[in-house]
């Protein structure tokens, strides 16, 4: 066991994924909530397709001493 400290974003593989989509939206201007859905929704399944990619979120050194 592990011990986490309570607030710990740069040891959460998640967070790499949020910041991945943020960065891929960034820039870009929606001029409808629904347009805005379609990225999200595009970029989720571009990340969701590239299965090399999400490996490399759970390798990152600070992450990788409790994934392996």
């Amino acid at each position: 066991m592990e011990r986490l400290p309570a607030y710990s974003p740069m040891l959460n593989p998640v967070e790499l994924v949020w910041s991945q989509l943020k960065r891929s939206l960034k820039n870009r201007v929606f001029t409808s909530l629904e347009s805005l859905q379609a990225a999200v929704l595009e970029e989720v399944d571009y990340l969701q397709a590239d299965h090399q990619r999400i490996r490399c979120f759970f390798r990152k050194k600070e992450v990788a001493f409790f994934t392996d």
